[in-house]
This record gives structure tokens, C-alpha cells and sequence, in this order.
């Protein structure tokens, strides 16, 4: 599951104290689901509740959100939609300086299943597709729309007006 280690690499790269205090972070996996398909190569995907929890973390909360959010707009960025919940949090204050942090993420892993020559197979985690697109074009990445230029209603011309 190498969404997993992504994560994991970012949070650290945002948080140096997990660097020098790596144990200080853990994840686990719950309420886990394979989504299997009935398809003839056997791909599948996973979905499953990711937790993090960060303990004695000195950091602002907010630089650890900001990393994830940075994250999920690459490899999850269905929890970005509108409507969507990016993340839940829990904060246990330890003291003035220090919490325990606590986050749950609701994660999915396509994995495309290949046959390998001579037997056996090949697992590829599949990435995410990107979620926006450039300024030049429109929906699914296609050549937008062209621009309106008349409109007319019942063979009267509407816009541009008196055309």
C-alpha cells in the first residue's frame, strides 16, 4: 500500500522533530475493504481507514494539515471535493507545548493486475488522476467549449443584439 509510505515521507519532510523521533509516529490500517471486480486480469483496489497518530508533537497542528492536504491533492484528491471531509483529527494537549495528534483518513488503492511472461503476475499500484486541469482546457482535459458568440429564440436574434 505505498499511499502509506507516501504519507509517511511527507509528514516527515513537514516535520523535522519526527526525523530525530521517527517512533514518535505511527500508522495503522482499520476497516479495511478489498474491491474486488470481475475482470479478466484480476485487478482489485483497497479502501481503508488510514490513522496516524503523532505523539509528543511540538509542532503546529496546522503545519501537519497543510501536508496532508498537499498530499491527498496528489494521491487522494476525492477527499478534496466539495462536500468531502479531507480528514477527522483528535488532539490530546499534554502540556503548553507538546499533544498527542491523532489523524483518520479515508484512503483507496487501485492496483492493476497484469500477467507476466512465463507465468505468474505483475501488481502495479495505479496513481491518482490529476484533478485540475490547466487554464487552456476544459473538462476531462479536452479542448474547452467555444466561446458563445448569438442567440436567437424563435428566429429573433437575442445576442449580439440587433444581429
Amino acid at each position: 500500500m505505498n499511499k502509506i509510505d507516501t504519507l509517511r515521507a511527507a509528514i516527515v519532510t513537514a516535520t523535522p522533530e519526527l526525523a530525530i523521533h521517527p517512533a514518535r509516529l505511527r500508522m495503522w490500517v482499520d476497516r479495511g475493504e478489498v474491491e474486488a471486480r470481475q475482470t479478466a486480469s484480476g485487478s482489485f483496489g483497497f479502501s481503508f481507514r488510514l490513522n496516524v497518530l503523532i505523539m509528543e508533537l511540538a509542532t503546529d497542528v496546522s503545519v501537519i494539515s497543510a501536508a496532508i492536504i498537499q498530499w491527498l491533492r496528489v494521491n487522494q484528491p476525492d477527499r478534496l471535493a466539495p462536500g468531502n471531509k479531507a480528514f477527522t483529527f483528535d488532539v490530546d494537549i499534554l502540556d503548553n507545548d507538546t499533544v498527542d495528534l491523532l489523524i483518520e483518513i479515508q484512503i483507496t488503492q487501485q492496483i492493476s493486475r497484469q500477467p507476466a511472461p512465463g507465468g505468474g503476475f505483475t501488481l502495479t499500484y495505479l496513481p491518482e488522476p490529476d484533478p485540475l486541469f490547466g487554464d487552456d482546457l476544459g473538462l476531462g482535459g479536452v479542448a474547452p467549449a467555444p466561446n458563445l458568440v448569438a442567440v436567437s429564440a424563435d428566429g429573433e436574434s437575442i445576442l449580439p443584439h440587433g444581429g
